[in-house]
C-alpha cells in the first residue's frame, strides 16, 4: 500500500507499507518491524523519498522480514533508480544509439531528473544485466520460437591485451543466445559459454566457427557426439587469401610507399584545385584554366569509385591503386577532351611522369603479376563457396 506524504524542506515522500498480513513460513500474524526510507527516481513519479514499512512474524522473529511488493515492482532493493528509468536509459543508449550527453539532456528537460555521466553508465550496465536475466527467463519461449533445431555459430572479438566479447548465436535467425566478456580466446574461457548455451537451448545441429584453436577445443564434446563442426567460409577464405597474398602484397605496399606516387598525386590534386575552371589563373603549370575533369581523374586514381573498401584480403586496395595508375595515361586522354589548355597539357604530362616511376623497379611487376593471378584463384574459390 502506498500513500503520499510531505515534509518541510524535504523531497516529496511516498509511504509503502508491506501488503502481507500473514507470515509466509508459519502463517502467523505479522507486526510492524521498522520503517526505512531512501531517495528514489522513476519516470512515472520523478524524484521522491520512498518510506517503506517492514513487517516480521509476531510468533518467530527469525522468519524473513517482509517488505512492500508495490515498491519492489518499481525499484530494486537498496537502489535509487526505478526499473522504468533503467529501461528508458538502456533503450536510448543501445537501440537509439544516443550519447550520454543527449540522454542526460532529455531526462533533465522532460522529467527533471539529473544524472551524472558515471550514474548514466551504471544504469546502462544494469540495463544489460536485467536484459540478460530476462533473456534467460524467456528461454522456454525462445526455444519454442526456433524449435529444437538450430545451428550454432560461435565467434569472438578480441583486442590484444584487452580481452573481448564471445557470442553464441542461432545461425538461422542471427539471435544471440549467450554472450560474455572474455580475457582471451583460450579454450578455458570459451567452453563455459558454449556449455551454457547447450544447457539452455539444447544440442545444435552443427557448429560454425573460425579456425582458431580455442574455438575448436571449445566444441570438442559436440564434435565427439557426431555433431558436424563446420568452418566459417569467411574465415576460411580469409586464411586462404592471406596465404596467397601476404608476401607479394607486403612487397607491393612497401614499393608503393617508397615511390611516393600517392603523396605526389595528392599534391597534384591540391595544385589543380587552385585553378578555376572558367577564368585564367597563374599556378604551378602556368597561366590558364584547368577543367574539373582533370581533378576528377586524380580523385579516381586516389579513391577509386568512392565505395567503402572491404577488409584485406577481400579487397587489395594497393593492387587496385596500382592498376588504376596503369590506366591513368589513357584515362587522361579520354576524360580531358581537346582542345586542352597549356596548364592541362603540362599537368597530364606530369601525371604520366609520376606513373612511369613504377616502370623503374621490376619487383613491382613481379609482385603485381603474382597478386593478379592469386586474385583470380581467390575469386574462383569464393564463387564456389
Amino acid at each position: 500500500m502506498a500513500r503520499a506524504t510531505s515534509a518541510a524542506g524535504d523531497a516529496p515522500g511516498i509511504a509503502f507499507v508491506a501488503e502481507a498480513e500473514r507470515c509466509p513460513v508459519c502463517d502467523g500474524a505479522l507486526k510492524v518491524y521498522k520503517s526505512r526510507s531512501r531517495q528514489v527516481m522513476t519516470l512515472a513519479a520523478g524524484p521522491f523519498r520512498a518510506i517503506e514499512t517492514l513487517k516480521h512474524c509476531a510468533e518467530d522473529p527469525r522468519h524473513p522480514v517482509i517488505g512492500s511488493k508495490a515498491l519492489a515492482r518499481q525499484v530494486s532493493p537498496r537502489q535509487r533508480s526505478g526499473y522504468d528509468l533503467i529501461v528508458h536509459v538502456g533503450r536510448a543508449r543501445y537501440l537509439e544509439n544516443k550519447q550520454r550527453g543527449e540522454i542526460q539532456a532529455e531526462l533533465d528537460q522532460q522529467w527533471g531528473i539529473e544524472l551524472s555521466s558515471g550514474s548514466l553508465s551504471s544504469l546502462c550496465d544494469r540495463f544489460l544485466t536485467h536484459l540478460e536475466a530476462l533473456h534467460v527467463a524467456r528461454v522456454p519461449q525462445l526455444r519454442t520460437a526456433f524449435g529444437e533445431a538450430y545451428p550454432l555459430p560461435i565467434d569472438a572479438t578480441c583486442e590484444h591485451g584487452k580481452g573481448g566479447l564471445f557470442v553464441c548465436m542461432d545461425g538461422w535467425r542471427d539471435w544471440v543466445l549467450v554472450a560474455g566478456r572474455i580475457p582471451s580466446e583460450h579454450e578455458d574461457h570459451l567452453r563455459p559459454l558454449v556449455e551454457k548455451t547447450i544447457q539452455l537451448f539444447g544440442d545444435p545441429i552443427a557448429t560454425v566457427r573460425d579456425m582458431g584453436m580455442g574455438g575448436a577445443k571449445a566444441v570438442t564434446p559436440l564434435r565427439e557426439q557426431g555433431i558436424p563442426d563446420l568452418i566459417c567460409h569467411f574465415h576460411f577464405l580469409a586464411a586462404v587469401g592471406k596465404k596467397l597474398f601476404d608476401p607479394s602484397y607486403a612487397l607491393l605496399r612497401k614499393l608503393l610507399k617508397s615511390s611516393k606516387v600517392r603523396t605526389d598525386l595528392r599534391t597534384l590534386l591540391r595544385d589543380l584545385r587552385a585553378y578555376p575552371a572558367t577564368r585564367s589563373h597563374a599556378g604551378r603549370f602556368g597561366k590558364g584554366v584547368i577543367r574539373q575533369d582533370l581533378s576528377a581523374l586524380l580523385l579516381w586514381l586516389l579513391e577509386g569509385d568512392g565505395t567503402k573498401d572491404r577488409l584485406y584480403p577481400f579487397a587489395l586496395v594497393h593492387l587496385e591503386f596500382f592498376q588504376r595508375c596503369r590506366e591513368a595515361p589513357q584515362r587522361g586522354q579520354d576524360w580531358v577532351q581537346g582542345p586542352r589548355t597549356r596548364p592541362e597539357r603540362r599537368a597530364l604530362d606530369y601525371l604520366a611522369t609520376l606513373v612511369r616511376r613504377f616502370d623503374k623497379d621490376n619487383r613491382l611487376t613481379t609482385a603485381v603479376t603474382r597478386l593478379e593471378a592469386g586474385w583470380q584463384a581467390f575469386c574462383a574459390l569464393r564463387d564456389v563457396l
